[in-house]
């Protein structure tokens, strides 16, 4: 398989606090307007966006959020992350697609593979099932996790774990459900990682992925390691995630799953761009989040499949355990 290296830049300084302050207050203005605007260049993922919206408004005057609990674990920076900024970048099409395609009844017992935890929680605080199972082997990320189930008022029915998916301490067949939202591309064993995904899956149970992609897949290493999971290579390089393409969908996927009941892709209509924007915010340049619907849907674009690609893109997957 082809390797890419990418080398991330220095972070650039951090504006100061009064101006991280402005753009957060200009932002918060300006994010309403521009989620309007973006409707007229068709971006997905906009009704999703209500959701979290409503679900960080409840937190906020909730009785566990920091107006009403001085000492709320969650700060107030990701409450407003919640209401104003919930989805980056792929995030749009990524967290509509698992949206549009999850059961329409509650279902019993519910996995996250270590998406954003945005998505499980909202799945969560709608009644989506009657017991979650969150793991996330990241402790900065497992940390945030629970806080925003505390504060949501789910603790009795969301457990987070912290540990890799290959030691999930789980039984087979003991889920409805299974979502991982950009997750497997990060694991260099990701065909064993999906064996023990599909064996805790119950039959007639629902698998949920999304993965990036490209005409001709690729193994991308940068010279950061983002998750503090891998080591470097002898150039001092990490592995950071695959880009599949068909052949390494049928290899690593479909080998274990089998072909999927139903797919969508969604890529960056000009090579390069994707990849531009996340090397200018791996950098630190500060990120204007207002911009983020309206800038998804002027340069990405739904195709048919994975061979039309310019360039990059993410394609979102639904199993069906037979």
């Amino acid at each position: 398989m082809e390797r890419v290296y990418a080398r991330i830049p220095p972070a650039a300084r951090r504006p100061s606090r009064i101006v991280r302050l402005g753009y957060r207050l200009l932002g918060s203005a300006l994010a309403p307007l521009t989620w309007l605007m973006a409707h007229t260049v068709s971006t997905p993922g906009l009704s999703f966006h209500p959701l979290c919206a409503r679900l960080g408004w409840k937190m906020l005057f909730g009785p566990a959020g920091p107006l009403r609990d001085r000492r709320s674990p969650l700060e107030m920076r990701w409450l407003l992350h919640m209401v104003f900024s919930p989805m980056v970048l792929t995030r749009y099409f990524e967290f509509d697609f698992a949206w549009r395609h999850l059961p329409r009844r509650p279902v019993a017992r519910y996995l996250d593979v270590s998406s954003p935890f945005t998505f499980p929680v909202v799945f969560m605080s709608e009644g989506g099932a009657a017991q979650a199972d969150l793991i996330n082997p990241d402790k900065h990320d497992l940390a945030l996790i629970e806080q925003h189930i505390a504060t949501c008022g789910l603790s009795g029915s969301c457990i987070a774990h912290g540990c890799l998916i290959e030691d999930a301490p789980f039984a087979d067949a003991s889920f409805d459900l299974i979502t991982s939202i950009s997750v497997i591309e990060h694991i260099p064993r990701d065909r064993e990682a999906i064996t023990k995904i599909w064996a805790l899956l119950k039959p007639g149970g629902r698998l949920i992925l999304t993965l990036p992609c490209a005409s001709r897949g690729y193994a991308l290493y940068t010279n950061v390691d983002h998750y503090g999971l891998l080591g470097s290579d002898e150039q001092g390089y990490t592995f950071l995630e695959y880009l599949y393409d068909e052949p390494m969908l049928s290899e690593h996927i479909y080998s274990v799953t089998g072909r999927p009941a139903h797919c969508e892709l969604y890529g960056e209509k000009r090579d390069g761009t994707l990849r531009r924007e996340l090397l200018r915010r791996w950098s630190g340049e500060y990120w204007r989040f207002w911009r983020e619907p309206i800038w998804m849907g002027r340069h990405f674009r739904r195709f048919d499949s994975i061979a039309q690609l310019p360039g990059e893109g993410v394609i979102g997957l639904v199993f069906v355990k037979p």
